[in-house]
């Protein structure tokens, strides 16, 4: 039993001089292996850009959302946006992409290179290969696309051009808005030089 007790004791005194030793080791480890930290490489802008940025002031990723007076829920993405420093309401935008759920379950999806955003007067406009994709089963193309995030509306003008559910299509504009006849419903309407090539295959 004294011997058990003696090399018990002995295994704790060397314990208290091996462990303090490995912890110290390990702790200088950190420093001596840690890399070496650059100060200028923690920038993520280049000098040159952030006096531009001084400059004309814009916005990162920004998001703007707005549910209309009938329940539907319009959201808007953009890779950046510039306001507008003489009216802060308005803004330019790049690489829009927008959301447009009706509350009877219909949804809309925008895409368009760049355009304009108001959110005193809540709207928005889209231009440059905009594009419009609805659950329904339409895609189209447009030169321009305008909206709202406050009423169910939006409008592509300037030509339409795409595929409805039927075959290709083709109108001068597409509006999309409640239906007068049947509430809580919405439609799409296409009117002007309005040319549908049915396809029975689709």
């Amino acid at each position: 039993m004294a011997q058990a007790d003696n090399a018990y004791s002995r295994l704790i005194r060397w314990l208290k001089i091996v462990l303090p030793l490995v912890a110290l080791a390990l702790m200088s480890s950190i420093f001596l292996l840690s890399r070496k930290i650059d100060p200028t490489e923690a920038l993520p802008y280049s000098r040159a850009e952030l006096d531009d940025r001084a400059r004309e002031p814009r916005l990162t990723q920004p998001k703007y959302s707005g549910m209309t007076s009938d329940g539907a829920l319009v959201t808007i993405d953009a890779a950046e946006a510039r306001p507008d420093l003489a009216d802060p309401g308005r803004g330019k935008a790049s690489e829009m992409v927008g959301t447009m759920q009706t509350p009877d379950g219909e949804v809309t999806d925008l895409a368009a290179d760049a355009g304009q955003v108001d959110t005193v007067k809540q709207v928005f406009a889209m231009q440059g290969n905009v594009t419009l994709t609805n659950s329904a089963g339409y895609r189209v193309s447009a030169p321009e696309v305008t909206g709202s995030t406050a009423e169910t509306l939006i409008d592509a003008t300037g030509g339409v051009k795409g595929q409805a559910p039927m075959g290709p299509l083709t109108s001068d504009t597409l509006h999309i808005r409640p239906d007068p006849n049947v509430p809580g419903q919405y439609v799409l309407v296409f009117n002007g030089r309005v040319r549908l090539v049915y396809d029975p295959k689709q």
